[in-house]
């Protein structure tokens, strides 16, 4: 099973639910979540939320180091055929449609861009007896949500998990604080951005990235959708 969607939808809420319900386990499908210490601005589970259900790639890396899709797909394949031997459905849930969309329809990965195939448009079948879940909004809905998630954000600490990221070595420039979130984070640090700012330049820089997400998706026939309103 996979539940995907823009950001906010409460893609995580639903796939913990059914994860109860279905005593199975959650593969995050999400670019972020894979780095340690990196919690608050990734919206990952809390330590609660972990120890209820378990999770899969989740901080498996440390912030300097790079993730590929390539990689996600060798790992998450791996981890769907364990917990299928054990007679469980996964659910694999995040919002990183290429990651997704590269797991389901089978992707090759080579020593190219060239040498990647898609199992879906050679066959018209998906790699996996997948079913895929799309949680939808309308646009006031969807913004109003990121709108306030950003804000929550700040209320649980952002700021003083970013600072304390920067004070045990975490680089600027490395990837995980590139992330949208941090970056602007690490701006109003600087003193470039107050914090009123900074969080309208979270908000838009997510606003954007859900309007992203929704054209990927897009080219994803095969999702169910469902709306959040």
């Amino acid at each position: 099973m996979v539940i995907l969607g823009a950001t906010a939808t409460g893609k995580s809420s639903l796939a913990m639910r059914l994860a109860e319900i279905l005593g199975t386990e959650i593969i995050s499908a999400d670019s972020m979540s894979v780095y340690k210490d990196f919690n608050i601005g990734t919206a990952k589970p809390t330590a609660a939320e972990l120890q209820r259900i378990k999770h899969h790639l989740i901080d498996i890396l440390n912030p300097e180091e790079k993730f590929s899709v390539a990689e996600f797909v060798r790992l998450a394949s791996k981890i769907i055929t364990e917990i299928n031997s054990r007679g469980k459905i996964p659910i694999i849930c995040g919002g990183t449609g290429l990651y997704i969309q590269a797991l389901v329809e089978g992707y090759k990965f080579g020593d190219s861009a060239k040498s990647q195939s898609k199992f879906f448009k050679d066959t018209g079948e998906l790699k996996y007896n997948a079913l895929v879940i799309g949680l939808t909004a309308n646009r006031a809905e969807l913004y109003d949500r990121i709108n306030r998630r950003t804000r929550k954000m700040f209320d649980a600490g952002l700021v003083e998990e970013v600072r304390r990221l920067l004070k045990n070595g975490v680089s600027e420039n490395a990837q995980a604080m590139l992330g949208i979130g941090y970056k602007e984070t690490v701006e109003y640090l600087r003193g470039e951005l107050t914090l009123d700012e900074t969080i309208s330049k979270i908000s838009q820089a997510t606003r954007n990235f859900a309007k992203r997400q929704l054209t990927w998706y897009r080219r994803m026939d095969y999702i169910k959708f469902y709306s959040v309103e």
